[in-house]
């Protein structure tokens, strides 16, 4: 199977990327180390059937978060984070017909 290389764009009006796997490499070192926020997302990854550097899919990237989820502690803190994060880009996605916060008709 070809993973899917194609940039996800941004939703209009917002400046705003979906979230995937360089954010959540830089969350977990960001409280782990880069070393140790490194095996986290590796392992969540090997879990989630994925592999590392190729979560592109929004599913794929998902089941990822999902497996960094069940790891608990500090990393399930910041698999939450990207679960909020994901959710909110798929809600604003959904409602570009609408203007953004802010943004001027």
């Amino acid at each position: 199977m070809t993973p899917n290389t194609t940039p996800a764009t941004a939703i209009p009006g917002y400046s705003l990327e979906p979230p995937g796997e360089a954010d959540a490499r830089a969350a977990l070192e960001r409280v782990f180390g880069p070393e140790r926020g490194a095996e986290r997302w590796n392992l969540a990854c090997r879990e989630a059937g994925v592999v590392p550097g190729l979560a592109r899919k929004p599913e794929a990237f998902a089941r990822a978060v999902q497996c960094l989820a069940a790891q608990g502690g500090a990393t399930a803190s910041v698999a939450r984070s990207l679960e909020i994060r994901i959710r909110t880009y798929a809600r604003l996605a959904g409602n570009t017909s609408r203007p953004a916060a802010g943004a001027q008709p």
